[in-house]
């Protein structure tokens, strides 16, 4: 093979993937000099792309190469704009095309070599055909309901809708699409679609035909074995791939939802039944609670909880934590540094220490329902499939959004805040993506971070996270203490975050669990509840962890009631959760060996006696 041809397989290779990665930058995508999801997925691309073209002797000019061309730009180029539109002020990074772009160029290879292989051998060439088409049809019609509900509704497809679809029948499904389409356009786009696949059966036709006067390659053995690798390279790629891109992904994480939810709802109202206020029914307080669950937040990283720490991160928190309002629990640790763990107790009767189940699980808008609250769960993370606390704790509540885009920007949760009564009584839970890697991701573009000399960029963009998740609750309390009478706001992160080993279920350090934690209460609601705000003062600095808030929340609402424990309750004068018993890890961990606060824990001692 002459170099020349060698050199026209290189250029017209990386032409193919610079020109999706121009459309990118044209459409608005960011991050795309980052090398993990961008740079290195693009450079794969051109590798397979060249080596196909070299051992088949095809270029990309060839009619081969056409049909899975026309999908490839197709979806990319579709998905891309949908994606940056959706996303906001923020548009989206490239990362979150990442398990596309892999699986579309894996799928660009994979329909030539079939292609390829069907020309040369007449008794593969229709079922490799038609395993083509049923391919590209696969991804063709998920495309076009994707943009299909784009021009319906002006933002992406994502999990929560797959939960709205599932849950829908056949008959309301017919009606949405009379009522938001009509049956004309509707018979328009399928027109378009059939077309449009007619054209795909034809480039596959002509792609696979028996060229005339074929000539066997040079090296035929290697270029097979070459040809068997990317074949099944880029097979291996799809099957990993595909199933994490929509539709596959929304329908799974939606279809484990419903059957976690279903599953612990059997439970659940049976606990209900049994549940009853030990008082009498409390009355509700003339205004708002809200709980702030926070992500992946190391307190050592907050200068309100750690005043040596060398920048500001926590500018609002630490002009507010001397106002006798707020109450600093800055010795909070989480029950588990994983999420779903972590969730599981957070906002339940569940903890580390009274021994009960899943099956006996009671929430805390459980509680509020049955006191008589407006219920309303806000977030801003896509729903967590076996996350069955959230799924309680969101589905009973009276009122429940998502952001359009989950893990976007935490400010969007405002929005819903902003059209919640100003007047009555509400209770709020807030899920915010608060720091959960990538850091740089939660923060908007125009934001004025941290940059500490010495720290490195992920250090500096996790602070900058921290800053400005300062940001939102600052926005959170203002906005509600102005228009919705707060009474009360609990924040407290899921877990902590290391900046080497992140978290999870395996390696753990104590950064993991180290969260930051803190309590208002209304000089209104303290006049009325003044031995709630004289316990919590004085047991502020006492040990506490996070699966315990249930029993704080109960408290400070005054709702004593069968799954509430005085023991667990910070705010009581009974709390009993101290150095020596406090854990984490679901009691693998004992608090108390944690190294970084042992002259706190003498002194706690001290302030307890």
């Amino acid at each position: 093979m002459k170099s020349k041809e060698i050199g026209k397989y290189a250029l017209l290779a990386f032409g193919a993937m610079a020109l999706i990665y121009v459309w990118f930058a044209i459409a608005g995508v960011t991050d795309l000099g980052n090398w993990t999801h961008g740079l290195r997925n693009i450079l794969t691309g051109v590798i397979f792309v060249f080596l196909a073209q070299l051992v088949t002797g095809r270029s990309l000019n060839h009619p081969s190469w056409w049909p899975g061309i026309v999908i490839f730009y197709f979806w990319l180029a579709a998905l891309s704009y949908i994606e940056v539109k959706s996303g906001g002020t923020w548009g989206v990074r490239l990362e979150a095309l990442n398990n596309d772009v892999l699986s579309l160029i894996s799928a660009l290879v994979f329909i030539f070599l079939l292609e390829y292989i069907g020309s040369r051998d007449s008794h593969m060439r229709a079922i490799l055909g038609l395993f083509n088409f049923l391919l590209i049809g696969y991804l063709s019609f998920s495309i076009f309901v994707y943009i299909s509900y784009y021009w319906i509704f002006g933002a992406g497809f994502t999990s929560n809708d797959m939960i709205s679809v599932l849950l829908t029948n056949k008959q309301e499904a017919l009606e949405f699409l009379q009522s938001h389409m009509g049956l004309g356009v509707l018979a328009l786009v399928l027109a378009i679609f059939i077309i449009y696949m007619l054209l795909v059966g034809f480039l596959i036709y002509v792609g696979s035909r028996k060229e005339e006067n074929l000539k066997p390659l040079p090296h035929t053995l290697a270029c097979k074995i070459i040809t068997g690798v990317l074949l099944i390279a880029s097979l291996v790629t799809m099957n990993h791939c595909i199933p994490r891109i929509f539709p596959a992904w929304p329908y799974r994480v939606a279809h484990k939802y419903l059957a976690d939810a279903k599953a612990a709802m059997v439970h659940h109202d049976d606990n209900l039944k049994k549940l009853y206020f030990t008082g009498s029914t409390p009355e509700t307080l003339p205004g708002s609670v809200i709980v702030v669950i926070g992500e992946s937040a190391n307190r050592n990283h907050l200068k309100a909880f750690n005043s040596d720490y060398p920048a500001e991160t926590t500018p609002w928190f630490s002009s507010e934590k001397n106002n006798p309002d707020f109450y600093l629990l800055r010795n909070t640790y989480s029950c588990y540094p994983l999420t779903e763990k972590a969730l599981s107790m957070y906002l339940t009767n569940l903890n580390q220490y009274n021994e009960l189940n899943r099956d006996e699980m009671i929430t805390i808008t459980d509680i509020a329902n049955k006191a008589g609250y407006n219920t309303c769960f806000i977030s801003n993370q896509a729903p967590a499939p076996g996350n069955m606390a959230l799924e309680l704790v969101s589905g009973a509540s009276k009122k429940r959004f998502t952001t359009p885009h989950p893990g976007g920007d935490d400010m969007k949760v405002m929005d819903y805040l902003k059209i919640l009564p100003k007047v009555g009584s509400n209770f709020i839970v807030i899920h915010l993506e608060g720091s959960h890697d990538r850091y740089r991701d939660r923060i908007p573009p125009d934001f004025e971070g941290i940059h500490i000399d010495g720290h490195s960029i992920k250090e500096n963009d996790y602070d900058s996270s921290i800053m400005y998740t300062d940001n939102v609750l600052k926005n959170i309390y203002q906005y509600a203490k102005d228009n919705m009478n707060l009474q009360a706001m609990v924040y407290c992160a899921d877990h902590g975050e290391d900046m080497k080993s992140f978290h999870g279920d395996g390696y753990f350090t104590w950064d993991m669990i180290r969260t930051p934690g803190f309590v208002y209460l209304s000089p209104e609601y303290k006049m009325g509840h003044l031995s709630v705000a004289n316990h919590l003062k004085a047991n502020e600095g006492q040990v506490f962890t996070n699966d315990l808030i249930f029993d704080m929340v109960c408290g400070i609402m005054g709702a004593e009631n069968t799954a509430y424990s005085q023991t667990y309750d910070i705010t009581s004068a009974q709390y009993d959760l101290t150095w020596e018993n406090a854990v984490s890890k679901f009691g693998h961990v004992r608090v108390k060996d944690d190294p970084f606060h042992v002259k706190d824990y003498s002194q706690a001692l001290t302030n307890k006696e």
